[in-house]
């Protein structure tokens, strides 16, 4: 089933322009909903409308490229979208979209205008503006090669793939396809069969796993049927369109537990599109440094399921509009990531064993390769599509802690709505906090003030010598649930300081969960001391019990205040 928050149907969309809150998005709204209803030209002249009228908008950019798109992809009018592609690039250099619009610039000049000489001046402009993406550099570099080709410029042709092959050795795909490229342009020029039967070869023998050795084997078979040529140009045009990887998605770490790991993916994926938020931000404005959950056969519930909409309710707070898809399969499912990859928006989905959730950052038809970001990972890891998607069900089937019970969820970022500054995003967090410190239950366990006393019972029943697996089981919880979660907590006495200039009685609060804290602190102290107390034990699983107890009051008190002071 899909999901779609950034683009709802057409009527819904019309409906909601009223309220938006700048003519600007009110244009990009309408835009939209013109675009979802396959009404191409009203969608363009309502881009054209916002780029022309509010140029500082946030919403230009991604106006530009939509705009060069129709006209490049459902309008046919090539030379209309290089005009917007070029001031795309020209006007909004820091755009994400910046070095994909270069890149469609050039093929449009390679394909429909046939002009070499304007691709290779606009892929010096690439590699003067992105001199450190080695990849951009040689796809550009690619593009030269092949418009010198199809202009039957073949002995040029084949200098430039080979001068592509010895620049850029490290981008094996595009040095596969520039080796293909020099084969056939040999043959056009009247090379020896030997000559061009041994290029072939090469190919086979030098990249194995590509797409380029797989022609190259058809090649050697029909070097001189004319027409498996051109359908073999016609395939690679189409994985080449259809085949995108971004660049700049920053690393991200692994965390204990299945929220913290899932925000701290989404933190990458907003670094990427220029939001650079801290861990602890994005803790305080889920609400996860609030929640607390007691389960004693599931002491790590608390950091692994949450009960919000983890990923929607942090962007839609930060401004952000989102794309939510879910599918029964994870090769139906799929598309919708492909088509994410190409507009441009890495994908976060949960992934492998032990589940992690990764950001999909790319996909090459043409060696049929998913690229992603794991955490604790400086570059991106690749893996065969169908190892990828089997990966992909073995952690995403049946639902999880972040994104419930749909199976094969994936998550990427919409366009810029708006930019909350601190004020509206500390008001938030704190509504939240107040909101779950009230929560009575989590996951089908006692949550808030309730989780502290039902510690509290379970820890009045570990008084009785028999009670050997109660005792064992508070123990666990103290080391897989209390301790993770005061660490994750400290978020929110930091949060709860800086919102002091926001809520009434900010400061104070900060004070009240700052003490709430240590007094927790002391709960695990105790349940330690009556573990290791052996026949002198009694008492002190009773100070635990009426520890907990006591936390348990501090929580509902601190509740209350937050609950005042946000207006819940």
């Amino acid at each position: 089933m899909r999901r779609v928050a950034a683009a709802l149907p057409a009527l819904l969309a019309l409906a909601l322009l009223a309220g938006c809150s700048s003519k600007s998005e009110r244009l990009y709204r309408r835009a939209e909903a013109f675009l979802a209803q396959g009404q191409f030209q009203m969608a363009a002249d309502e881009y054209q409308r916002l780029v022309k009228d509010h140029p500082r908008s946030p919403l230009a950019d991604d106006a530009l490229y939509k705009l060069a798109y129709i006209f490049a992809e459902e309008t046919d009018t090539p030379g209309a979208a290089l005009v917007q592609y070029r001031a795309l690039a020209d006007n909004y250099p820091s755009s994400p979209y910046a070095d994909d619009a270069l890149m469609r610039a050039m093929a449009i000049q390679r394909r429909a205008l046939q002009d070499p000489a304007a691709v290779r001046a606009t892929y010096q402009e690439l590699c003067r503006r992105f001199a450190t993406r080695r990849d951009l550099c040689a796809r550009g570099l690619l593009e030269v090669a092949w418009a010198l080709f199809e202009t039957e410029s073949y002995e040029r042709a084949a200098e430039v793939a080979g001068e592509l092959t010895a620049q850029y050795s490290d981008q094996v795909s595009e040095c596969a396809q520039a080796a293909l490229l020099q084969a056939r342009a040999c043959r056009r020029t009247g090379e020896e069969p030997a000559r061009v039967e041994q290029l072939y070869e090469e190919i086979i023998a030098r990249y194995p796993d590509t797409h380029a050795a797989v022609a190259a084997k058809r090649e050697l078979g029909y070097s001189f049927y004319e027409k498996r040529e051109e359908e073999q140009q016609q395939q690679a045009a189409e994985v080449r369109r259809r085949s995108r990887t971004i660049a700049g998605v920053p690393a991200h770490s692994s965390q204990r537990g299945e929220v913290l790991q899932a925000l701290a993916a989404l933190r990458s994926a907003l670094a990427q599109r220029g939001e650079n938020r801290s861990l602890d931000t994005l803790i305080a404005l889920s609400g996860a440094a609030f929640t607390v959950a007691f389960d004693p056969d599931r002491p790590w519930l608390a950091r692994s399921v949450i009960d919000v909409k983890l990923f929607e309710s942090v962007v839609e707070a930060l401004g952000f509009a989102y794309n939510v898809w879910s599918g029964p399969s994870a090769e139906q499912a799929f598309e919708s990531v492909h088509q994410a990859l190409l507009q441009g928006h890495p994908v976060l989905v949960l992934y492998g064993s032990p589940r992690r959730w990764v950001l999909v950052t790319g996909y090459d038809m043409a060696e049929d390769r998913v690229y992603f970001m794991p955490p604790d990972r400086g570059d991106y890891a690749a893996a065969s599509k169908s190892s990828f998607l089997a990966n992909w069900a073995a952690a995403s089937g049946s639902g999880s802690g972040v994104a419930g019970a749909e199976s094969f969820y994936q998550f990427s970022l919409g366009a810029r709505m708006s930019r909350p500054d601190d004020a509206a995003l500390m008001a938030t967090s704190v509504q939240r906090a107040a909101r779950v410190m009230r929560a009575t239950s989590l996951g089908g366990a006692p949550a808030g003030e309730e989780a502290w006393q039902a510690l509290g019972a379970h820890l009045e029943e570990c008084v009785l010598p028999e009670a050997t697996d109660r005792r064992d089981q508070a123990g666990r919880w103290v080391e897989d649930g209390l301790l993770p979660w005061l660490s994750v907590a400290e978020a929110g006495t930091a949060m709860l300081r800086q919102a002091a200039e926001v809520i009434d009685g900010g400061g104070d609060a900060a004070d009240r969960y700052e003490e709430l804290l240590a007094e927790a602190r002391l709960v695990a102290q105790k349940i330690e001391e009556a573990q290791a107390a052996g026949d002198e034990a009694a008492p002190k699983w009773e100070a635990a019990a009426a520890q907990a107890n006591y936390v348990a009051a501090l929580h509902a008190r601190l509740a209350r205040q937050l609950a005042d002071a946000s207006g819940g």
